[in-house]
């Protein structure tokens, strides 16, 4: 495993953080989720919902206390009280925990944003496997969620030492004081220990949630190898884009050379290059260059330009001016329409015999 994390150097590409947030992956720190309810609960409760909480808790309070709640005797005595006092408190509680379900969701949705994934609902062997669920409880993530829960024990021992220390004394003569007084008491102590543990709890959280990110970012680096699989995948594989290159420019050669059978005339360096124009009068503006090529393609084009009976011209500054300024399948430049025009001319003066001399010497 070592070895491996120590291969992982590259940092994770789009396409592989694309596939594993798909599958419900992500990074995000439940520490976070925990505060953003805590802290959504302690303000609902500082609000009228809180105050509508505990009417129904005090309402049902005394009702026991006084005497006044039905003895239920039969189901529809169950029936009264449900409609009388749980309904109330149900109807109070609602509200409060509606709030800390969308605090919940909240809480995740500001560190994924818009995530939902069938996948990671879906069924996993490796879930239930007694042999791997232990590897999990030995690893260093459990050794490290071990720790977080003792700092938290440890912070909310702090938060509550903070509270309550100060106001030992007073807790100690609650026995003495009114019952209003002892709940006001009760209530401020909550409300500033619930205040110390958010801060707590706050600072943990912001931790975790980048201690969260970087073990997420740890665990996916690839290898050079994956990155150069997934290149592959994406862009395919280097070799074969380069034969299909190579196999379309020989099918362009081929049909090049096919076309120097239409061809009027072949100009030539004589070794090196080799056009072939054609000009048709009744189509063209001026004639247009069918085929060209250096060397070895230049051979093949004089080749064909022989068997097809092609006339073939010497001239080798015309044919380095048509092949480097000549656009294949277009219209040769203007600056080069005399000195065209008088080789078309020397090919339409040759009678067949002359020609049939010329091309055997050539």
């Amino acid at each position: 495993m070592a070895q491996d994390d120590a291969e992982r150097t590259e940092p994770a590409t789009p396409r592989r953080r694309e596939d594993v947030r798909k599958k419900g992956d992500v990074a995000q720190s439940r520490e976070v989720v925990s505060v953003l309810i805590l802290l959504a609960a302690f303000l609902a409760l500082l609000s009228s919902l809180g105050s509508a909480v505990a009417i129904a808790v005090a309402s049902l309070a005394q009702a026991v206390w006084s005497g006044s709640m039905i003895t239920p005797g039969s189901l529809a005595d169950y029936h009264a009280v449900w409609l009388e006092h749980v309904e109330v408190g149900a109807a109070a509680l609602v509200p409060l925990l509606a709030v800390i379900l969308v605090a919940g969701f909240l809480g995740n949705l500001v560190q994924v944003g818009p995530l939902f994934s069938l996948e990671a609902l879906q069924p996993r062997l490796d879930r239930v496997s007694i042999a791997k669920g232990l590897k999990r409880m030995a690893s260093l993530d459990r050794l490290f969620d071990l720790l977080k829960a003792l700092v938290k024990m440890g912070v909310a021992l702090l938060a509550t030492w903070a509270v309550l220390g100060p106001a030992l004394d007073a807790i100690l003569t609650l026995g003495e004081s009114e019952i209003l007084d002892g709940l006001a008491l009760a209530a401020l102590l909550v409300q500033r220990l619930t205040i110390w543990m958010l801060i707590g709890f706050g600072a943990f959280a912001v931790l975790d949630l980048f201690y969260a990110r970087h073990r997420y970012e740890k665990k996916l680096r690839m290898t050079r190898q994956e990155v150069r699989d997934e290149l592959k995948q994406r862009e395919g594989d280097p070799k074969v884009k380069a034969q299909l290159r190579a196999r379309a420019r020989e099918l362009t050669r081929l049909r090049m050379i096919g076309a120097v059978a239409q061809a009027d005339v072949v100009v030539t360096n004589p070794t090196h290059y080799a056009v072939a124009l054609r000009y048709a009068r009744e189509k063209m503006a001026a004639p247009q260059v069918v085929a060209k090529g250096r060397n070895k393609l230049a051979l093949r084009i004089r080749e064909q330009a022989r068997r097809a009976e092609v006339p073939i011209v010497e001239n080798p500054p015309l044919a380095q001016l048509l092949y480097k300024t000549a656009p294949l399948n277009r219209e040769i430049p203007e600056s080069l329409y005399r000195a065209v025009a008088e080789v078309l001319a020397y090919i339409s003066r040759l009678d067949p015999r002359r020609a049939s001399a010329w091309r055997k010497a050539s």
